[in-house]
């Protein structure tokens, strides 16, 4: 119980750092993007594009938005994009969704990189963080990495602290898991 409630403090806590877009339906979401997903600076990803991918986002460089697309293994983890990856081309497969009725609806690239199995980037949040690295052309557009991350490991840590305070851990997880926040 107690491994389920930190895995999805983390789950949430590290999809909620950046704000993906949102569409109310799926009918809508599909609409939206059916020539392609437009991001905020104007870039247009389209099935068969290529995407240069940047480096991982965490502290030890793990990448937080891009990972194992399900597929013939039905593994249905989040395993990360290997950090051997970083600096790679990734060509768009196809544009899905992910989400609930009463969610909403956030785009989802699906993408090949000479391997067996394709990868999910949540974009917005990639591009945001420095994974996916954006077109010259429109860079000067999108928002770059501030101080977002200091302020997420800050609210990382003091959530930790929290559990801690609470007994729903032990000092030995406390510190284990600062130093995964830490990057150490």
């Amino acid at each position: 119980m107690r491994n389920t409630l930190l895995f999805s403090m983390f789950f949430l806590s590290a999809h909620l750092c950046y704000s993906q877009t949102n569409y109310a339906t799926l009918k809508e979401a599909k609409e939206a993007t059916k020539d392609g997903y437009k991001t905020s600076s104007g870039w247009v990803i389209k099935e068969g594009d290529k995407i240069k991918i940047g480096t991982g986002s965490t502290g030890n460089k793990v990448f937080a938005y891009i990972y194992n697309a399900p597929g013939i293994t039905l593994d249905i983890s989040r395993t990360p994009l290997p950090t051997g990856f970083a600096h790679k081309n990734a060509t768009v497969k196809n544009i899905t969704f992910n989400g609930f009725k009463k969610t909403g609806y956030t785009p989802i690239i699906v993408v090949g990189m000479g391997v067996l199995n394709n990868f999910q980037i949540e974009i917005d949040n990639a591009i945001t963080s420095g994974e996916v690295l954006v077109p010259a052309e429109f860079a000067k557009k999108e928002a770059t990495v501030s101080s977002a991350p200091a302020a997420s490991m800050a609210d990382e840590l003091k959530k930790l602290k929290d559990l801690l305070d609470s007994g729903a851990i032990t000092k030995e997880e406390y510190e284990t898991m600062k130093k995964k926040v830490i990057g150490q």
